[in-house]
């Protein structure tokens, strides 16, 4: 055997060896790698919203009619839902990082945000919010970015031809809590004592990865506070409302203008008969070319109307009625609920219907005081926000099984 022959072996063998090794590097880990570290920041993160952003059914259904619309909207939505597609270009999802959604190895090498754009790669150094970061599994460094609201902006504030449709970072940029220094993480990353890292140094503020958001009944129970006072001249009654976004940092309802928030005002007599009903909606009506509602944003040539409220915005709402000869006790009830319908996969309608907060008074028409309002409890998701939870834990699941 020649001596060129020998070489060129080697030369072969090395080669095969190396590409591998240098494919490898240009690949973004999976999430599940990240679990035998930090097995409570990966149980967090697989349980919200950002790692089922391919696989939720809302937005499936959305994204399938947005690609019959014009297929340029396939990266235009994955941006987003996918982000690491950006750099790897699978817009098909054929690998797994892909269909991971918003994963770790996405946000945790983020080094900038410009122009609503994110600066990121597999290359860089896993980026947290921790100074003295250190360990042989990755190589670490401090990023203020991940601590403030800034980070956000990439995704949580777009348009469409134009149109400003999701704006939740300019509604807390414009607003008292960015005056405050309160940033998004504040909220929707509840810290607490404990380690980032198995083994690792117990800190004061560790960032846990759920997200709680419009989408936990929970989260919404302290978002808005109602305030009611009653005026009677004969049988002629006027009830005052004082809604206020009191411990919101954006606009209620933010997001999409699919998310709506609705005031149901219902007066009744003793025996529960109706008297009076009336309702008001709160959101951003966005409307297409020929001036019709739509919930599909990149329709969107216009605003209509945007009537939700501002941080730390007050308003009055007034239900005006004449009460029926002979009633002498009137049952006022007023209801404050967090809506969003929308289409899934199956063509059907799901929505969600989460009480903000309700008011409950009895007025005595014989008397000159009205009964004070009595505390709401705390609010329910119903059937539909347990089915909700079953299939996050069905998807959360399979997730689990194909990273194994």
């Amino acid at each position: 055997m020649s001596v060129k022959v020998i070489f060129g072996a080697v030369i072969g063998l090395m080669l095969m060896w190396m590409i591998p090794a240098v494919y490898a590097e240009q690949e973004f880990q999976i999430s599940y790698t990240c679990a035998g570290c930090h097995q409570e920041r990966y149980d967090e993160w697989s349980r919200s919203t950002h790692a089922l952003a391919v696989n939720d059914p809302i937005f499936e259904a959305a994204y399938l009619r947005a690609l019959e619309s014009d297929p340029k909207y396939r990266s235009y939505c994955l941006t987003c839902h996918s982000p690491t597609t950006s750099i790897t270009n699978d817009l098909n999802l054929t690998k797994s990082i892909s269909v991971e959604g918003v994963t770790c190895s996405f946000c945790h090498t983020v080094t900038g945000v410009e122009n609503n754009s994110y600066n990121f790669s597999q290359s860089n150094p896993m980026q947290g919010p921790y100074t003295d970061s250190m360990t042989g599994a990755h190589a670490s460094a401090y990023s203020g970015l991940h601590t403030k609201s800034e980070f956000c902006a990439g995704c949580h504030d777009f348009s469409i031809n134009g149109i400003p449709i999701s704006q939740t970072y300019t509604e807390w940029k414009e607003g008292p809590y960015a005056a405050e220094g309160k940033q998004c993480q504040d909220c929707h990353m509840e810290t607490k004592i404990g380690a980032a890292a198995k083994n690792g140094t117990i800190r004061e503020k560790v960032y846990q990865h759920f997200w709680y958001g419009g989408h936990t009944g929970q989260f919404l129970e302290n978002a808005v506070q109602i305030n009611s006072s009653t005026q009677k001249t004969g049988n002629r009654v006027k009830v005052t409302l004082n809604i206020t976004n009191n411990n919101v940092g954006h606009m209620i309802p933010s997001g999409l203008p699919s998310r709506k928030v609705v005031l149901d005002f219902n007066a009744s007599d003793k025996q529960g008969r109706e008297i009076y009903s009336g309702q008001k909606v709160y959101a951003k009506t966005i409307v297409d070319q020929y001036n019709n509602e739509v919930s599909d944003f990149w329709k969107a040539v216009s605003i209509a109307k945007d009537n939700r409220f501002k941080p730390g915005e007050s308003r009055i709402e007034m239900f005006e009625f004449d009460a029926p000869n002979g009633t002498d006790e009137i049952n006022i009830q007023a209801s404050l609920n967090y809506q969003l319908e929308a289409e899934i996969i199956t063509t059907e309608t799901e929505s969600v219907n989460v009480e903000l907060a309700r008011i409950s008074n009895k007025i005595m028409l014989n008397e000159t005081a009205a009964v004070q309002a009595t505390p709401k409890g705390s609010p329910g998701i119903g059937w539909i926000g347990s089915l909700i939870s079953i299939i996050t834990a069905i998807l959360v699941s399979r997730r689990r099984k194909s990273q194994r």
